[in-house]
């Protein structure tokens, strides 16, 4: 049987309580892969079996591997450690370290209003190209700006406006985000559907209704979304299908 996440971060967090071990994926994430001998130089141990020690215990948690030619790097679970160092090790801020904080701080309903304040702006500009809808167009486009300021004002980095244009920011979120990104994609589907020429007159046409499902579908998966994130859990013939058990 497969390890829990939890034993995972354990293991983690037991190889980074270390200095050795820290300043080993420090030189890691700033080389290619790293000959042995040159912990060694960098390092200034008393004896060289304390690298292997400490080299062992960073492959035993899976953040460095050893190539065939006998040199180490790092894994992928070591760059996102290296990342996490390299956050909290500096001393001033950052505009990368001010977006993750500064993302972290949403809530998940302010999460789930960005991935769908592209849908709300593309329906405004759908019904804002007719007079007799134009009204219900500026409400569309009023909630699009209404969540940009909040992603703004929330996060407090006035580069958030980059990202959530290009939907970057799911990748800050904390969880759930291939929920985040499913919600997204069928939104913008289902609009591609429903107003493939902002035609008045393809309301009742196949495809209008297909959108339609789409963007309900969307409607279901952001309840979905909520309810796990904030402690819900998956049935639990869904949860083994998941984890492959």
């Amino acid at each position: 049987m497969a390890e829990s996440p939890e034993s995972d971060i354990t293991e983690v967090l037991k190889a980074l309580n270390h200095e050795i071990r820290r300043e080993i994926i420090r030189i890691l994430h700033d080389s290619r892969p790293v000959a042995y001998t040159v912990f060694l130089n960098q390092l200034n141990l008393p004896a060289s079996s304390n690298v292997a020690y400490h080299l062992s215990l960073l492959n035993n948690a899976h953040l460095v591997g050893k190539d065939k030619e006998g040199k180490y790097s790092l894994t992928p679970l070591g760059r996102r450690s290296a990342l996490l160092l390299d956050l909290a090790s500096e001393s001033k801020s950052s505009p990368f370290s001010d977006l993750y904080l500064g993302f972290s701080q949403l809530t998940p309903f302010e999460t789930l209003l960005g991935s769908w304040w592209i849908f709300f702006l593309f329906i405004g500009v759908a019904f804002s190209s007719s007079l007799s809808t134009f009204f219900i167009g500026l409400i569309f486009f009023s909630l699009a700006g209404v969540i940009i300021f909040l992603f703004v004002y929330r996060t407090r980095v006035i580069w958030s406006l980059l990202l959530i244009n290009n939907f970057l920011w799911i990748y800050f979120t904390p969880g759930n985000r291939l929920l985040l990104i499913i919600i997204l994609f069928t939104n913008i589907c289902g609009f591609i559907l429903m107003f493939p020429e902002m035609d008045p007159d393809l309301v009742m046409s196949s495809s209008f209704l297909f959108g339609i499902i789409l963007v309900g579908i969307s409607f279901l998966l952001s309840f979905l979304y909520l309810y796990l994130s904030f402690g819900g859990v998956l049935p639990d013939f869904i949860r083994r299908k998941k984890e492959g058990e």
